[in-house]
């Protein structure tokens, strides 16, 4: 009987001569390879930054359709385009006052036009930068919308403004047809046409901004209640 000159092959000789013969890798895949991971999707999940992702976001926190019509209209003026409206808001009083300063004394028929102009837009300037303080004092102290008070001082000026604009409507809105613009006709009731027709105006447009508010807080009250039912 033949003797055997050499020991058999051990396990893994066996096991590697096998998958070499098959045509496979001898090592097993490793999971740090790029081929064995999981493939990921070609496209980033939503955003929660998103306008919608926010909204969609607001509408799972919200306990109740109040609430979130709330957050809804937080979000909303949280927007670039309210950055924009804050801009032009802060350059409104800046332009009463110019306006007020530079007509100050042409407008016999009513002086309290330019006196009503250069008040409202310096304390309307007071009040801006009121709010974007305690706008940012509540950001750095990371304040819930729920939590945000209006201060003593924000609610004084607010009553001042008002007050102020009733009495700018009176002066301004009775002085209409009843002066003239040419001033060597009758001196006692001249009135600069540029700075009545700009506080004529600029009243005018509080109301159509008012008006249009309004549309807008409608259309987003169905927009949230629409969105809430879906919850």
């Amino acid at each position: 009987m033949a003797t055997m000159d050499a020991a058999p092959p051990s396990y893994e000789e066996a096991r590697n001569e096998g998958q070499t013969i098959k045509g496979l890798d001898p090592q097993p895949p490793r999971y740090s390879d790029p081929e064995s991971q999981m493939p990921t999707p070609s496209e980033p999940p939503p955003s929660y930054e998103s306008i919608y992702g926010r909204v969609k976001a607001a509408q799972l926190e919200a306990d109740s359709k109040p609430q979130f019509f709330k957050k809804v209209m937080t979000i909303i003026m949280g927007t670039l385009g309210c950055t924009i409206c804050l801009g032009i808001i802060l350059a409104i009083p800046i332009s009463m006052i110019v306006m007020g300063s530079v007509y100050y004394n042409d407008c016999p028929a009513e002086w309290r036009i330019p006196l009503y102009l250069i008040v409202g837009g310096s304390v309307g300037i007071i009040k801006n930068f009121s709010s974007l303080c305690q706008k940012l004092k509540n950001d750095r102290d990371n304040a819930e919308d729920e939590n945000v008070k209006t201060t003593k001082v924000d609610s004084l000026l607010n009553c001042f403004l008002l007050a102020w604009f009733i009495f700018g409507n009176v002066v301004i809105y009775r002085t209409y047809g009843e002066f003239t613009p040419d001033k060597g006709v009758n001196p006692e009731r001249y009135c600069n046409q540029t700075l009545y027709d700009y506080a004529f105006w600029l009243t005018t447009a509080t109301y159509i901004l008012l008006g249009s508010s309004c549309c807008c807080i409608c259309f987003c009250g169905c927009l949230a209640s629409l969105l809430g039912g879906e919850k």
